[in-house]
């Protein structure tokens, strides 16, 4: 299930994630187990989480390579440690919906959010070289997860697009 789309202005927001490389199909055994991990390290910092657990997508190559970061929202910015390192979501206008459903399934989030944007004028930023597709800011919320609802039809995410300014 999808929620209608909207944009909004975001403030630009500091975060703590641990980056990786990650083929298309093994992104649900790969970054997931880093959250856990980002969150220990916070924990042992006494920084505290300002939002939900995400998965931030950078860039895709044409093997369907992805680089991502998997982390959490923080109030202000911090240094890292190891790879565990600070970043940032840039102010601007973000398009966004909610996916309710199975992660398996949340395909249909994207592809929808991409459709509303074209449909409404909006351009996502993007760059695409060398068949490179670099985002500007692509990220997935974890509103409800599996950590605190075990039905994965209750599971929610807010998936979110940066656009040109």
């Amino acid at each position: 299930m999808l929620s209608e789309p909207k944009v909004e202005y975001r403030q630009e927001r500091h975060f703590l994630a641990i980056a990786r490389t990650v083929h298309m199909n093994d992104i649900p055994e790969v970054l997931p187990p880093l959250i856990p991990e980002v969150k220990n390290w916070m924990n042992q910092n006494h920084i505290a989480a300002s939002g939900p657990d995400f998965f931030l997508y950078r860039s895709m190559n044409p093997q369907n390579e992805l680089e991502c970061e998997a982390g959490f929202a923080i109030h202000a910015a911090v240094s890292g440690e190891g790879h565990i390192q600070p970043g940032s979501f840039p102010a601007g206008d973000y398009a966004s919906i909610i996916y309710t459903g199975d992660f398996k399934d949340m395909m249909q989030g994207h592809i929808a959010l991409e459709q509303w944007i074209k449909e409404q004028g909006f351009k996502e930023k993007i760059h695409s070289s060398d068949g490179m597709i670099r985002w500007g800011g692509r990220t997935e919320f974890y509103l409800i997860d599996p950590d605190n609802e075990p039905d994965p039809a209750k599971w929610q995410t807010e998936i979110t697009f940066l656009l040109e300014d």
